[in-house]
């Protein structure tokens, strides 16, 4: 069974919980960490450690984090390095998380993440350009009327 830890700076992972909520309804597969100000490196360290280790008999956590480098994602990558049994993605988003929690559970891990990565990048849209694209396309189907 998968497990998704969302980590992030401040308290982005708990808004993400809390429209996940919204828009897909409460999943027990899913916590959160926040790096607030108020934790020290070394708690923090400490906070994810006891969540990853607190998984179930056959549960395995894919760790998504905000930033590649930066604080939340280092310690978990040291703890990768100690525990070395999850998987740790940087850079989520909303359309990967929603692609992630609703995968089926007969699909491997691999897949969920292969899909959820690619619905990250996907869901990176430049809208002026899609409209610029589509303006042609756009004008031929107005019909202006007197």
């Amino acid at each position: 069974m998968k497990h998704f830890l969302i980590a992030t700076h401040g308290e982005l992972a708990k808004a993400f919980i809390e429209t996940l909520n919204l828009i897909a309804g409460h999943s027990s597969k899913v916590s959160y960490f926040c790096m607030t100000k108020l934790k020290s490196g070394d708690l923090a360290k400490e906070e994810l450690r006891e969540i990853l280790l607190s998984k179930g008999e056959g549960e395995h956590f894919v760790v998504l984090t905000d930033v590649f480098g930066g604080s939340v994602t280092n310690i978990c990558t040291e703890l990768l390095i100690e525990l070395k049994d999850f998987d740790i993605i940087s850079g989520l988003n909303l359309p990967m998380i929603l692609t992630m929690i609703l995968a089926s559970e007969q699909q491997t891990i691999e897949a969920v993440i292969e899909e959820g990565v690619q619905a990250a990048k996907d869901g990176i849209i430049h809208v002026n350009k899609l409209l610029e694209s589509q303006k042609g396309s756009m004008e031929d189907d107005l019909i202006i009327t007197d």
